[in-house]
């Protein structure tokens, strides 16, 4: 997939500590075929002055996911949490109308979050969102290479 300069993408690092966290990014320039250089919106540099800024790989980019409205979660249910400035992989596992609590993949801790703190957890796999419970697409799911706009059924 190609991605275009100030594309707001995702990162999630192919490192242990960082599965299943992914940080929001601004793509700044593609470095060679396979790798772009990122600022993220919510990391910072060692000396916390300015934002973190780096080359990842294509493989670690996707863009960001399209989110329907107005979406009630299930217990058990695959969600994203947005807990200490990332989206982290979790299973709902107690509802307090509106709001969540979520155990997150990457360290088994709880979180209470907030509605608008959890999105519906989707994969981008080969250009297209999936859902990691079914594996199916969905139309809200099947979107064009941007992450945010209907495929257009003419192309």
């Amino acid at each position: 997939m190609a991605f275009k300069l100030n594309d707001l993408v995702e990162i999630c690092k192919k490192e242990e500590r960082f599965s299943g966290v992914y940080y929001t990014a601004i793509l700044l320039a593609a470095v060679g075929r396979k790798r772009y250089l990122v600022r993220y919106e919510n990391r910072f540099n060692e000396d916390g002055s300015r934002f973190l800024t780096e080359a990842v790989d294509s493989d670690e980019i996707r863009p960001s996911p399209p989110q329907p409205s107005g979406y009630n979660f299930a217990v058990a249910e695959r969600v994203e949490a947005f807990v200490d400035f990332a989206w982290r992989v979790g299973t709902v596992i107690r509802k307090v109308d509106p709001n969540y609590y979520v155990k997150l993949d990457c360290n088994g801790k709880e979180h209470h979050c907030p509605f608008f703190k959890v999105r519906r957890h989707l994969e981008w796999q080969n250009g297209t969102w999936l859902s990691p419970a079914t594996g199916s697409e969905s139309s809200q799911e099947n979107r064009s290479e941007r992450g945010d706009q209907p495929e257009d059924p003419g192309n």
